[in-house]
């Protein structure tokens, strides 16, 4: 378990893995499958059972004892790949998914993260949205990588916070680790 103190909050975030903690499973599910579509997250069962192999972190978030939110995350060799991160619709825009990510980044000083989000451009009705995400991650030290992906017909960019930008490989060979080869199926680099 973490404990964290921001120096801008009284309260104290604690987080909490799943490997030591499955009670935690009741908070985060229907976070979880509120938050993500059904064509762009594994299916519950799944994702829960991956979160008990050694690289694979699940940590449900708490302020005192309210449910903030929850953080995904798959480890390999030097990469952090920020899967999943939601925060509760009532602790929204009050800074939680910020210190989320900056805990992550103190938990593991060494490793590059990654992630992905739903491609920007005006083509999408819900382009703002995505403009949105990717300025979040921005302000929170992310940059753009060269990496374009789809993945079950989504398209995505990708942005890194660490010492090297990200190859299409790596990405691949990070979700092979993580969840067998039939990741090469669902995984393309974009055009």
């Amino acid at each position: 378990m973490i404990y964290y103190h921001p120096s801008d909050r009284i309260n104290l975030m604690k987080f909490i893995n799943y490997k030591t903690n499955q009670n935690i499973k009741k908070d985060i599910e229907p976070l979880y499958v509120s938050s993500f579509p059904e064509e762009e997250r594994p299916p519950v069962e799944m994702f829960f059972s991956f979160a008990l192999k050694e690289d694979n972190d699940i940590y449900a978030v708490y302020d005192n004892d309210s449910f903030i939110g929850f953080t995904n995350l798959l480890f390999h060799k030097d990469l952090c790949y920020i899967f999943f991160l939601a925060v509760s619709p009532s602790y929204r825009n009050k800074g939680y998914g910020s210190q989320i990510i900056q805990e992550v980044f103190k938990k593991y000083p060494d490793k590059t993260f990654v992630l992905c989000f739903e491609e920007v451009d005006d083509k999408y009705s819900d382009n703002q949205l995505r403009k949105r995400r990717r300025d979040f991650y921005y302000r929170n030290g992310f940059k753009e990588n060269i990496l374009k992906t789809c993945e079950y017909g989504v398209r995505y960019d990708t942005v890194y916070h660490g010492s090297h930008q990200v190859s299409f490989e790596d990405y691949l060979s990070l979700f092979i680790h993580c969840y067998g080869q039939m990741a090469k199926q669902y995984i393309k680099k974009a055009n």
